[in-house]
């Protein structure tokens, strides 16, 4: 599986950890198929989802709407 991050990529293989600091944009790749375990530390990726189901491309495209949308969703520490 390929996990490509802002200005990075990388290569993962089964047992691989990997933590995604928040506000870092990342994608996940895998061309044949897989299985991926994810764990969110907030619990509320399920509310995540719905939110970005129900927006539209301006959305998408408004950069303080999506910070707004980061903010409420990933944990600072």
């Amino acid at each position: 599986m390929e996990l490509i991050f802002d200005d990075e990529k990388i290569i993962l293989r089964e047992g691989d950890t990997v933590t995604v600091p928040p506000n870092v944009w990342h994608e996940a790749i895998y061309k044949e198929g897989g299985k991926m375990l994810t764990i969110f530390k907030n619990g509320q990726f399920d509310i995540f989802i719905e939110t970005l189901s129900k927006m539209t491309e301006e959305d998408f495209s408004n950069q303080e709407l999506m910070k707004t949308i980061s903010n409420k969703f990933d944990i600072y520490e």
